[in-house]
């Protein structure tokens, strides 16, 4: 059985994690990965690159940051600096910037870092790195760069392992703590990774914020999982409720445990940047029996990311979820992939691939990596 998608990305070759700093640049989408293109195994992280005029079919690109004296190059976004705030571009040819996480194998010290780009194939690591200096063996990782559109400037939030933190600037560079989110009493309580917001407008066009964070669980956190899922370690959460321009909090509606996708190989999930819609790109894992023993390395490769998804809020009788939508639509790629649509689901099969949206986009009920 051909193990590698069609219109799932995969890597040229070497093994792919967790989707970085996906975004909209000079009319085409740019998809950045934790990458090591010398092993088959997690190991040595760079940051790979592709770029698409589609979502579904993708050029992959040079590498575009490489380990340096300050560690590894772990997750982080990619935002555009339309008001030439850095200098570093123009309005009218503006530069991409990238925030990524390095990480001192030796000290374990993590740290905030910036880089920047104005042709997507040169890559300039800012010479004031770090921007946030971290602490010798202290978690403190995985970037995301958004406007702040209550205090101004921007906003980023990072994960300290246990809880989330926001930072504020008005140039990039300089940044302040104005925050924290701490996971409530109910919430799957773990190792948290990836922090993912953004806001949104459910039916009613009432402004909400939604937080996404990718968590690693352990045994005793099981019993709290929806019925509807299959209990595992590596899973996301969400939580609705509102960005107040310092931190987030949750609805004090929401009182139970809410998975983005309740299959077991989808993790550390991410929204492109710079577009209209909420597209939402995530790594299927090796996190299950059927990931795990799905021998891509015959291939040359390990690691595939998700098709991506359209993210809007509905409200339900049982409150606000985010409903899913395949996007783009799958009909369009028939020949390349093998799609299925009722009154209640969607599926899509390709290569070693299944993925179903059920109860009309409401529940991902699975994401298998089938042998």
């Amino acid at each position: 059985m051909k193990q590698r998608p069609n219109l799932h990305f995969t890597p040229e070759k070497g093994w792919m994690n967790d989707p970085n700093g996906p975004v909209f640049y000079k009319g085409e989408y740019h998809l950045f990965f934790q990458h090591d293109p010398d092993s088959l195994v997690w190991d040595t992280m760079h940051w790979g690159h592709a770029r698409s005029k589609d979502l579904v079919h993708w050029e992959h690109l040079p590498i575009a940051l490489c380990p340096d004296e300050q560690g590894v190059i772990y997750s982080g976004c990619a935002f555009v600096d339309e008001e030439n705030i850095t200098g570093w571009g123009t309005k009218e040819d503006p530069a991409l910037l990238l925030f990524y996480t390095s990480h001192n194998m030796e000290t374990r010290r993590e740290m905030q870092c910036l880089a920047y780009t104005t042709d997507c194939v040169h890559f300039t690591k800012y010479e004031g790195n770090p921007i946030l200096p971290g602490r010798d063996y202290t978690p403190a990782r995985d970037p995301q760069v958004f406007r702040n559109r209550i205090l101004g400037g921007f906003s980023m939030v990072i994960t300290r392992e246990k809880e989330v933190e926001f930072y504020h600037s008005n140039d990039f560079v300089d940044w302040e703590k104005t925050g924290a989110f701490l996971l409530p009493e109910y919430a799957l309580s773990g190792m948290i990774e990836c922090p993912c917001i953004f806001e949104t407008l459910d039916e009613n066009g009432a402004s909400k914020t939604v937080l996404m964070l990718s968590m690693d669980v352990p045994e005793t956190e099981f019993g709290k999982f929806p019925e509807q899922a299959v209990a595992h370690a590596r899973c996301m959460q969400y939580f609705v409720g509102r960005f107040d321009g310092r931190a987030f909090a949750v609805d004090k509606e929401q009182k139970e445990v809410l998975l983005v996708d309740y299959g077991p190989d989808f993790y550390a999930g991410t929204i492109f940047a710079n577009v209209k819609d909420t597209i939402l790109i995530a790594w299927l894992g090796d996190f299950s029996e059927g990931a795990r023993n799905t021998p891509m390395e015959q291939e040359g490769f390990r690691g595939i990311q998700s098709y991506p998804r359209k993210l809007t809020l509905q409200k339900t009788e049982t409150g606000y979820r985010l409903h899913h939508e395949f996007y783009p639509d799958p009909a369009a790629f028939e020949g390349e992939l093998s799609y299925i649509r009722s009154e209640t689901e969607e599926k899509i099969a390709d290569g070693c691939v299944t993925e179903i949206l059920g109860e009309k986009g409401i529940l991902p009920v699975t994401r298998i990596l089938t042998v």
